[in-house]
């Protein structure tokens, strides 16, 4: 218990010096001449003869950053109980903050880059927590275009430059709450999306190198009114109509294009992305090689996909079909698909079903098809979706090789059978706009033709 109450200290005021009075055993109160009062401890580590001193740091009084004298004197004895232990607390608390201040030193050295410097660094040495790996050429790619200029056509037209470009010369230590929000009021007039992309980019950036912007908006810690709040990715699948499914597949079994169309059929049979398929050397994406196409075994090895691992297709019998038509007499280093640029083909097959499904519209079609045939479990490992904090997924659920195949080959005999019946339709004489006789003949062949 302290040894005077509060109004009995309350009652001492400032002299022309300063002087102590004892607020309990070991703790003392100074008052200076301009009224400042502190706490002041006394004791002695077990094992030393010389008796110390320690100033609290806060000062006493009862002001929100002020100690009271109830806790002045708990803290008090709780320093001497430690003293009494042998442990010397004010030292080591000293040792260390100095420790930390060397800290803080350095870090603000090392942290004396421009962000566009700090992005760099970024890219180039920043690790995934969950396997150590770095940053697929695409991620870094996206994050770099941010403190770019935007190039200039050769017609002389002007992109526009990236998006955090307004503080690329920005020091990061000086980059402030106000620069942060003058930049995503900025690109929100461009696209919400993109606003919230960049700002993504910014705070993880500013914690990789430890800068902390005092009232950030990208902080947890900042009220809410004066936080960005900043929206989860949201996708937008536009899958090929299930109306129209059928004639999308007989439309791309009969196009001219022969390559470039079984390249769209076996992603709309597979649910592989368009990147996985053709490759992207500026991504680091590998294209499927012969080589990588088991035909006896109906599998197809895809090497480190957009999650980081290799993923295995196992192929429906209509794929295989596709697969071992584009293995034909070529070597085993040959692209698979030996395309240079599809989008004519999907732009013809869009013309005549009467679509406007682009080539990662057929990752989403399966996906889209295969929803309503095989389970969640299976499906997020045919299209290789990360378990990430999916417990029971990723730790119990098991799903062998022949779940997987029965999946993918239910999806590729829905979508046959949706042809069939499209093309039946056509055949009939009831059957509304019918195609010429030999294409209506061509079109059911085709589609069959993988049975």
């Amino acid at each position: 218990m302290p040894v005077l109450t509060y109004r009995a200290i309350e009652a001492h005021k400032p002299k022309n010096k300063s002087y102590k009075i004892t607020l309990d055993r070991g703790v003392q109160l100074r008052i200076a001449p301009d009224g400042l009062r502190t706490v002041l401890i006394r004791y002695t580590v077990r094992g030393m003869e010389e008796e110390r001193q320690y100033t609290l740091p806060r000062e006493y009084g009862d002001g929100p950053a002020q100690i009271k004298l109830a806790d002045a004197c708990a803290e008090g004895q709780r320093i001497r109980a430690l003293a009494r232990a042998g442990i010397d607390w004010p030292a080591e608390e000293e040792a260390r903050r100095r420790a930390e201040a060397e800290t803080q030193t350095q870090s603000a050295a090392s942290n004396a880059l421009t962000l566009a410097e700090g992005i760099r660094e970024y890219v180039e040495k920043k690790r995934r927590a969950k396997d150590g790996l770095s940053l697929k050429a695409r991620t870094k790619a996206e994050y770099v275009a941010m403190i770019e200029p935007g190039k200039v056509a050769k017609n002389g037209r002007k992109f526009a430059d990236g998006e955090l470009m307004p503080l690329a010369e920005k020091l990061m230590p000086e980059i402030t709450a106000k620069d942060i929000w003058d930049v995503y009021n900025n690109l929100l007039k461009r696209a919400k999306r993109r606003a919230d992309y960049a700002m993504q980019v910014l705070r993880a950036v500013l914690r990789w190198h430890g800068v902390n912007v005092p009232n950030s908006p990208l902080s947890q810690e900042t009220a809410g009114r004066d936080r960005i709040v900043i929206a989860g990715p949201r996708g937008n699948p536009t899958p090929i109509p299930a109306e129209k499914l059928g004639a999308w597949w007989l439309a791309a079994c009969a196009s001219p294009r022969r390559v470039a169309a079984n390249y769209y059929r076996f992603q709309l049979l597979t649910g592989c992305r368009g990147i996985e398929i053709h490759g992207e050397k500026k991504y680091d994406y590998e294209p499927i090689l012969v080589r990588d196409v088991d035909l006896r075994a109906g599998r197809v090895l895809l090497r480190d996909t957009k999650n980081r691992t290799d993923h295995v297709l196992l192929l429906s019998r209509q794929a295989l079909a596709i697969a071992e038509e584009a293995c034909k007499g070529r070597k085993p280093d040959d692209r698979l698909f030996p395309i240079v640029d599809a989008r004519k083909t999907l732009a013809w097959i869009n013309k005549q079903v009467g679509t406007t499904v682009q080539g990662h519209d057929m990752r989403a079609t399966f996906t889209t098809v295969a929803e309503e045939l095989v389970s969640g479990g299976v499906l997020k490992r045919m299209i290789n979706h990360a378990a990430n904090n999916d417990v029971t997924l990723g730790h119990y659920v098991g799903k062998g090789e022949a779940q997987l195949r029965a999946g993918w080959q239910t999806v590729a005999d829905f979508i046959e059978n949706t042809a069939a019946e499209e093309a039946a339709r056509r055949a009939a004489p009831s059957g509304g706009t019918s195609l010429p006789a030999g294409e209506t003949s061509a079109l059911q062949e085709s589609a069959l033709v993988a049975a």
